[in-house]
């Protein structure tokens, strides 16, 4: 019989680890590394709709992930002065499951590192790659640690700065600014909200997604050239100020504005994306998830892009094949899927910071009240493809 295959994962976030448990569903034995010591992100939420469900399923994570998570069946948009305009319904209940799912990221990475051990595979914090060796039948890896380990396979799930990209694919597909930021931050659900909310403002938005029925987060995009850096002391306030600009001073959002002046969590990210064509292997090295596709988050589905490139490529090993078919039927199925979502998610995020003036605003409310809906249920169709 056969050895089982062996395979490294560089990178412990939500690609990362539901990756590992699908491995490890087929027989891999799967170790995972992560730089960082442990896996906190504070204050940050992150949702799955119909096609993340479908993946978490295959590799048995589903029902723990709906027993912490929210649903939620659509979005309301309003305008600026609290307006109704439109609803983004994330499509029918396929298949029993919710058409989105919300939860607080740091419990989801838990979960999976939990399930991921489960299932048999090893994860080391505070470890990286400093050298990686391959011939044709292995990669020789050596680790911050110093002890070294041979592999059949090595995957960067190791996010939009990778380091494993960087070393093997070359600095040309580095980050790219896209000149829009987010601001997030944990609040409290004194609104009782039970699925999230958009308010269109004057050059971005703000969006409350509640996580539980006592706890949502807020996130405030908009337009900002440059990477500027802010007083870690001033975030709230400077979150609250960009906010307040957004909405014109409307009291439609005060109660949860201010909040934010007291927030101990507010995250300030910079928007970037990576697009790595085909292919996203050298050899017996590959990189997947935001390695090789970091995108904006307009269609919601940057983390569920990672979870089924991981289901996916599972798939593919699991049949009998060299490992180079594999790869290249992995790039097959997910290249043109990835490649519409992160296009979309770019567009999306332009129209929306259009609408800075009085009239581009105007604009922006009549296409969120008129046309929205059915951009939205695109979005739902090619999302619901089989992946």
């Amino acid at each position: 019989m056969a050895e089982p295959m062996k395979i490294l994962i560089v990178g412990a976030g939500i690609g990362g680890l539901t990756t590992a448990s699908a491995l490890a569903r087929i027989g891999v034995h799967v170790d995972v590394i992560d730089v960082k010591p442990d896996n906190s992100v504070a204050g940050v939420g992150f949702g799955l709709r119909i096609n993340g469900l479908r993946a978490l399923r295959e590799i048995g994570l589903l029902d723990d992930f709906l027993k912490l998570g929210h649903p939620a069946p659509g979005i309301d948009n309003y305008d600026a002065e609290g307006n109704f305009l439109s609803n983004m319904s994330y499509g029918t209940q396929d298949e029993g499951l919710p058409g989105c799912v919300t939860m607080a990221r740091v419990a989801f990475l838990e979960m999976a590192a939990q399930h991921a051990l489960d299932n048999g595979c090893t994860i080391r914090m505070s470890t990286t790659v400093t050298n990686l060796e391959q011939d044709e039948n292995t990669v020789s890896v050596t680790f911050s640690s110093g002890d070294r380990g041979d592999y059949d396979l090595v995957l960067g799930f190791d996010g939009i700065n990778s380091q494993i990209r960087q070393d093997h694919f070359g600095e040309k597909y580095a980050p790219r600014p896209v000149g829009g930021v987010a601001w997030r931050a944990a609040l409290p659900n004194r609104r009782k909200l039970m699925q999230p909310i958009i308010c269109q403002g004057y050059g971005g938005k703000i969006m409350l997604t509640p996580l539980s029925e006592d706890a949502m987060y807020m996130v405030l995009t908009v337009a900002e050239e440059g990477r500027p850096r802010y007083d870690s002391n001033k975030m709230a306030e400077i979150m609250h100020d960009r906010a307040v600009a957004l909405t014109r001073g409307s009291e439609f959002l005060a109660d949860a504005l201010e909040d934010v002046r007291h927030s101990e969590n507010v995250a300030y990210t910079p928007y970037s994306t990576v697009w790595v064509p085909y292919p996203w292997f050298r050899g017996r090295i590959m990189i997947m998830g935001d390695a090789a596709h970091a995108m904006t988050p307009y269609l919601g589905s940057g983390a569920a892009m990672s979870i089924e490139d991981g289901v996916v490529l599972a798939q593919e090993l699991a049949k009998d094949q060299p490992l180079v078919d594999a790869q290249m039927n992995v790039m097959k199925r997910r290249l043109p899927r990835v490649r519409a979502v992160h296009d979309r998610s770019i567009e999306s995020m332009l129209e929306e910071f259009d609408s800075v003036t009085p009239e581009t605003y105007r604009a922006r409310v009549d296409y969120l009240r008129h046309d929205e809906p059915i951009a939205n249920e695109y979005a739902n169709r090619l999302l619901r493809m089989p992946y």
